[in-house]
């Protein structure tokens, strides 16, 4: 019956302990041995379990006192942001895990509003209550400020498994139930909404879905509102922990449909599925938008002839993951490679993770960049992420760059260090609250700001109290340049870079100093220069260093030490004309975070 299903979520920042909450209520609720669990059991991916974050979602059907309950877990990182919104949406309460040790974080917040603008039921729970570093009272006034309430919070240790029965019984008395939410009964035709997707080399996509009118069967002919696509629903069932077989999925269960579609393309998350003879009279559900990437990072293979390796690991990697993006790309001085798209800079930290251990291909990563926009004289406007792609600026009538809106939750005493770090960024101050003793602030900022340089200066800058959440916030005008990075006097397009002409000497004078310091000394000088068109807007030389040529040499003839010496310099005369410069990879993370 519908009336004993409960689907909920837990929403939380990262390393708030999500993941431990949820093996302990598999283990509480039977639904897997104490001995066969874990840690993060839903956490299938091993990177996931390392960095302690959730990256795909793992739905879960529990019984527990004659109630089936479905907890969808959600990923803790901005990067999945839409897919958290979508699992959200799944649901009709979800449980707020706020960390006893670290109290309300900025994507605490972030998720909790999504819940709210969904009308969730909210549960809010402080964790970690059995750690040496607890503050207790703080976290529940904190929370309890957030959600504008009088009563205390729950107190669990998911480490332990205290209070964690007592949350499960109030899942089942706090949270509504899928029919108290809507009126199922006047909907007859099939509505379920995709919330993940994964793929299985034998058995194609399979979609996570929640039914949310109507009744699945096994073998109904389906259709993909968003894609067009249409199928066969080979097996359908639900998660406890793993693929269950079912015959029917009715209104409320969160289950699995096995479709046998070859491309997870196809499967977008957000869309709904149909009966395909009804398909004329059904609305899709609300919300559904295609995942566009904010990211863009090129990946060469640090061996030339890997590159077709590359390409075909890169292809497998998009059969689960719908949201990369690539492209070929050549470079005369580092071969051909892939321009990548990502959500965000975690994503593409994860997928080069997955290309070196996973396939045995490190890659050389270029500077992060993301989309600008340009309109040109003759009215014409283009959008490009590549600064080989920066049009002639004799052409440009007018240039944007992409913003976000970003939102910082800081512990008081650091308030001003955070507001610096933001002016410097170009931000515009939105707003300012106060949370107890935390302090949540919204800015207005350009999104290359807060991919390379925000996060990690936010944690410098506020000691690691600080947490942020972004979202896209449109486009805004900017007078755009391009900078060029000259090795020796040649150009090394790889390490091209947009800017602002506001920041452009700066950035460029910061780009040379890292170079000198993370490229090696060579038997011949290296000049460094980085340029706009012809100007050189900044400049460091790397010394050479000499090879010790008379050391085998003990007194004798001082002509035969000058004649090898002499030698020596013609030597790295020709090599400073013809010779390549050996660049290391930290050479190109030195720009990216200049």
């Amino acid at each position: 019956m519908d009336s004993l299903i409960r689907n909920f979520s837990i929403i939380a920042h990262i390393d708030a302990g999500k993941s431990t909450l949820a093996d302990r209520m598999l283990e509480i609720t039977g639904t897997v041995q104490a001995d066969k669990i874990t840690p993060q059991l839903l956490d299938s991916n091993p990177i996931e379990r390392e960095r302690g974050i959730t990256i795909k979602l793992a739905p879960v059907a529990m019984s527990y006192q004659g109630y089936t309950l479905n907890l969808i877990d959600t990923p803790g990182h901005v990067d999945f942001n839409y897919e958290v919104e979508r699992a959200l949406q799944a649901c009709e309460g979800a449980i707020l895990l706020v960390d006893a040790t670290k109290g309300v974080q900025a994507q605490t917040v972030a998720n909790l509003r999504l819940a709210k603008n969904l009308g969730l039921a909210i549960i809010p729970v402080v964790n970690k209550i059995d750690a040496p570093l607890a503050e207790v009272n703080a976290a529940s006034r904190q929370i309890k400020k957030l959600l504008g309430i009088d009563y205390d919070p729950l107190m669990v240790s998911a480490k332990t498994g205290e209070g964690v029965e007592a949350l499960l019984d109030h899942i089942i008395a706090d949270l509504p139930s899928p029919s108290e939410i809507r009126d199922l009964k006047s909907e007859i035709y099939l509505h379920a909404l995709v919330f993940n997707s994964t793929f299985d080399t034998h058995l194609g996509v399979i979609a996570f879905v929640k039914i949310i009118s109507g009744d699945l069967k096994s073998g109904d002919k389906l259709s993909f509102l968003s894609s067009g696509q249409s199928l066969t629903a080979s097996e359908i069932g639900i998660f406890s922990p793993g693929r269950t077989e079912k015959k029917i999925l009715t209104a409320g269960n969160v289950g699995y449909i096995i479709t046998g579609l070859k491309d997870i393309r196809n499967v977008l998350v957000g869309d709904t599925v149909c009966s395909s003879s009804q398909i004329k009279q059904v609305s899709p559900i609300p919300g559904f938008r295609k995942i566009h990437p904010n990211v863009f990072l090129d990946f060469y293979p640090a061996e030339g002839s890997q590159y077709r390796d590359l390409v075909d690991a890169m292809e497998k990697l998009k059969l689960n993951d719908s949201s990369l993006t690539t492209q070929g790309i050549n470079s005369p001085i580092l071969g051909q490679g892939v321009k990548v798209g990502f959500l965000g800079m975690l994503h593409s930290e994860v997928v080069g993770e997955r290309l070196e251990r996973e396939f045995g291909l490190p890659v050389i990563s270029v500077s992060p960049s993301v989309e600008y926009k340009v309109k040109l004289r003759s009215g014409e406007e283009k959008i490009f992420s590549s600064p080989s792609d920066f049009p002639d600026p004799a052409i440009i009538s007018q240039g944007y760059e992409p913003m976000a809106a970003v939102n910082i939750v800081v512990t008081s005493p650091y308030v001003g260090a955070v507001m610096e770090l933001c002016q410097e960024l170009r931000g515009n101050l939105v707003n300012v609250s106060y949370l107890d003793e935390l302090v949540e602030i919204d800015y207005f900022l350009p999104l290359i700001e807060v991919i390379t340089t925000l996060h990690d200066s936010l944690k410098s800058v506020s000691q690691g109290f600080g947490s942020m959440n972004y979202e896209l916030a449109g486009w805004q005008e900017a007078e755009l340049v391009k900078l060029d990075v000259l090795l020796n006097h040649e150009l090394f397009a790889p390490m091209s870079v947009i800017t602002v002409k506001e920041k452009a000497y700066h950035k460029g004078k910061r780009i040379s100093e890292k170079l000198k310091e993370s490229i090696p000394r060579q038997q011949f000088e290296i000049p460094i220069q980085v340029a706009i068109g012809g100007q050189i807007v900044a400049r460091e030389t790397i010394k050479a260093y000499r090879k010790d040529v008379d050391a085998k040499l003990h007194g004798g003839d001082f002509t035969r030490n000058l004649k090898l010496l002499n030698k020596q310099k013609k030597g790295k005369a020709r090599m400073k004309q013809f010779g390549r410069v050996s660049v290391p990879q930290e050479a190109f993370l030195a720009i990216a975070k200049s």
